[in-house]
């Protein structure tokens, strides 16, 4: 009998400053096979991804997986402003995320994270020296990159293109480097945060060898192709002895589009992952 349909409860955990606002997946029918922490992006490519993960969402749980997503401190419905969350703050937000799912759910855990969403993952599962199994969407490989970037939405279509754009975003990194907060697209971005967040990279976990790693992207062409970055970062984690699969698929990039769109792609090779995690 497959599993019956998902059923979604919201909640608020913690008072005042501490309030994360907690979203939870699960089908309430059948046991759960396992259950998923959602990591999610950075700034607004979370509120431009929330429709597909929240299908996504639906989905897994569906095949019996309870999927909690957690707005971290300062982003979306949570306690606190973006200007004031730190990436430390992140990580104790998933410690908690972690321990509501241990306490509530009897399956094994595993993460599931898009984009920046990513990197924060990774270097949490490296600083608690677990070993959990990973679901990446379209993860960010470099924090450095990304954070050039993100300061890039604050120059605008038109200096981004001109001479004066490297001069401009020098000047961005030297505020944040003297300790001073930049707004960028709407977002207060503090000097911790962006600090914290140049010095990450994806790296592949060194807490256990046989960690299963799936990464997923999204492409444009007619033939999905892993980016040459992505498909590196396999092979590397591959050579230290972790179970990885990489595939890319058809679709929109949805974490950057101003209008809501999807890619439903994602969600059965992701399944396939899923089903092999716990069959």
């Amino acid at each position: 009998m497959s599993p019956g349909p998902a059923r979604r409860d919201a909640f608020f955990w913690g008072d005042n400053g501490e309030a994360r606002f907690c979203l939870v997946t699960h089908a309430p029918t059948s046991p759960p096979r396992g259950a998923l922490l959602f990591v999610h992006p950075f700034a607004e490519e979370m509120n431009r991804s929330r429709r597909m993960a929240s299908l996504a969402a639906q989905t897994f749980a569906a095949q019996g997986w309870t999927v909690l997503q957690m707005d971290l401190h300062g982003c979306g419905d949570s306690a606190g402003d973006f200007g004031d969350a730190s990436w430390n703050g992140w990580l104790s937000d998933l410690d908690r995320a972690h321990a509501w799912l241990q306490h509530h759910t009897p399956q094994p855990v595993a993460v599931w994270s898009l984009r920046a969403g990513s990197l924060l993952a990774t270097d949490w599962l490296e600083s608690r020296h677990m070993a959990l199994p990973h679901l990446c969407w379209q993860p960010v490989l470099s924090g450095t990159q990304y954070l050039t970037q993100f300061l890039r939405i604050r120059l605008g279509a038109d200096l981004a293109a001109s001479s004066q754009s490297s001069q401009v975003l020098n000047g961005l990194r030297q505020a944040l480097q003297a300790g001073k907060s930049i707004s960028v697209g709407g977002y207060w971005l503090n000097a911790d945060l962006a600090q914290a967040l140049e010095k990450t990279q994806l790296r592949p976990p060194s807490a256990a060898t046989g960690q299963p790693l799936s990464l997923l992207e999204v492409s444009s062409g007619n033939a999905p192709a892993l980016t040459p970055a992505a498909a590196n970062w396999l092979k590397k984690a591959a050579d230290a002895g972790h179970l990885v699969d990489g595939q890319a698929v058809p679709g929109a990039k949805f974490w950057q589009s101003a209008e809501v769109e999807t890619a439903p792609a994602l969600v059965e090779p992701s399944l396939q992952a899923l089903r092999s995690w716990a069959p």
